[in-house]
């Protein structure tokens, strides 16, 4: 099936250092933003999705953190403003955001992606929703590994995920990829 639909992981993955950096200090890694537009140019929907526990401390404003992610390029955004222990259904691995983009835009799981450098948070969201991982390298790297299951991607970074994405595609398209 060919892709459709990539949800990125902001800290660790667009930018930053796996841990939340403010708005201002937010700088994305080489070739992060470009992936992103090489997604969107082939008529992918990029959605940003994050934990951003700062937003229930009072530290940030989710709408000014919303809008920065689509400046980054991304189509749209699905943030988790609740604090860790607050229970909610949508802090990842729980699947709520994602449940929160199928309210809003219409897509199958097995046409979704999601690009993150947490296997606790973004691989095991993941395979709990039944959307392929593409675990980065950036970030997190491989801590937790051997606490998720499942089988995912590896790549080095953002940019080399927005590759394999395109040209998983073109191999579909071209029926020469049968996975």
């Amino acid at each position: 099936m060919m892709i459709s639909v990539v949800f990125v992981d902001r800290d660790g993955t667009i930018g930053g250092n796996g841990h939340f950096t403010p708005i201002s200090e937010f700088v994305p890694y080489v070739g992060s933003v470009a992936g992103i537009r090489a997604l969107r140019k082939a008529g992918i929907q990029v959605f940003a999705l994050t934990n951003q526990t700062r937003i229930a401390a009072g530290q940030l404003d989710e709408g000014e953190l919303h809008q920065s992610l689509l400046e980054l390029g991304c189509s749209d955004a699905f943030i988790c403003p609740h604090a860790e222990n607050a229970g909610c259904s949508c802090r990842k691995p729980k699947t709520g955001l994602i449940t929160q983009a199928h309210l809003k835009y219409t897509f199958a799981n097995e046409e979704a992606v999601i690009i993150g450098d947490s296997y606790r948070a973004d691989m095991q969201c993941a395979s709990r929703a039944g959307i392929l991982g593409i675990h980065v390298a950036t970030g997190r790297g491989d801590a937790g590994r051997t606490n998720v299951d499942g089988n995912f991607v590896e790549c080095a970074d953002l940019a080399a995920g927005a590759d394999w994405i395109l040209r998983h595609n073109r191999l579909k398209k071209r029926g020469a990829y049968h996975g």
